[in-house]
């Protein structure tokens, strides 16, 4: 069982209605959207782990299933979720971790994942919450192979735990979303330099 700790909570559901993320084609966006997935502090200003609630409503929002928020599912889902952040922060430079990979091998193995031959290219054998990430996962390890995995980034800022996928020819987005952080990251560089020049 992953142990993921004290996960932040919230009574009300992050607002993932609006996420101004780029999004990722096809079936990737659902593992786009559950790797961002995230909680607030209190003044919104950060964005934490997601807690057991609010991944309990992602799931049913995208109709993957219907967990409760004390299903004990939910903290094993968490760390999938945070041992496939690891695959994307790869993306960006970060040195595999091993650790992570063995536990996403076990974790396909819980959920019932089956390579497909034919027409399909995976199948799930498990329900609820564990087929869901199995989905996922199988989501996951096919966009590993067709290379659409690589374009998957962390935002950029350091409050922010959104990921986005990068359209950009050369590789070189750095925001979920240039109305959000992007702008907000020009604003402080900004007044940096201006107070570096008033020195």
């Amino acid at each position: 069982m992953y142990d993921v700790g004290t996960m932040p909570h919230r009574v009300e559901p992050p607002d993932h209605e609006k996420d101004t993320a780029t999004p990722a084609p096809g079936d990737l966006e659902l593992v786009r959207g559950f790797v961002a997935l995230h909680d607030h502090n209190g003044d919104g200003s950060v964005s934490l782990a997601p807690s057991a609630e609010t991944l309990a409503w992602w799931l049913r929002e995208k109709q993957l299933a219907s967990p409760r928020p004390n299903d004990p599912e939910l903290d094993w889902a968490l760390g999938v979720l945070e041992d496939l952040r690891t695959k994307v922060a790869e993306n960006m430079g970060a040195p595999p971790d091993e650790r992570a990979l063995a536990r996403l091998r076990k974790a396909a193995l819980q959920s019932g994942l089956q390579v497909g031959f034919g027409g399909d290219r995976f199948a799930v054998t498990t329900r609820g919450v564990r087929g869901a990430i199995g989905r996922l996962l199988g989501i996951s390890f096919v966009a590993g192979i067709d290379g659409s995995w690589s374009h998957l980034k962390e935002c950029g800022s350091p409050t922010c735990r959104s990921v986005f996928f990068d359209r950009s020819r050369n590789g070189s987005g750095r925001w979920c979303s240039m109305d959000s952080c992007g702008n907000r990251s020009k604003v402080r560089a900004f007044r940096e330099r201006e107070r570096a020049a008033a020195k």
